[in-house]
């Protein structure tokens, strides 16, 4: 079955569902739905780019290369340097760890 997008009648909320469900929500007098056939095809806004954010004076981020680094060689960094970090950690925070105790 295909899916819809479901209007609640009481919050006005849309969620998105299968037909069939919808199809007794509707019964019920919950609220309405629209196939996606049914739905006029609306333009797409062209988004603002956003500003550029500028650094707060007297903070520099260094290019200390952990950002092109993997998970498992982050991992390897941490264990050399002594940093104990748990082993399923992802990249952002063992990189965080070792950011943090390079700062120390």
């Amino acid at each position: 079955m295909a899916k819809v997008t479901f209007t609640h009648q009481k919050s006005g909320r849309e969620e998105v569902m299968h037909e069939r469900y919808a199809k007794v929500l509707s019964r019920m007098g919950r609220g309405t739905y629209m196939t996606r056939d049914l739905r006029a095809d609306v333009p797409v806004a062209p988004q603002r780019q956003a500003e550029p954010t500028h650094e707060p004076v007297g903070i520099s981020v260094a290019d200390d290369g952990l950002d092109a680094l993997g998970k498992e060689e982050l991992h390897a960094i941490a264990k050399e340097r002594g940093i104990t970090v748990h082993h399923a950690a992802g990249a952002e925070k063992v990189r965080a760890a070792l950011r943090e105790a390079e700062a120390q």
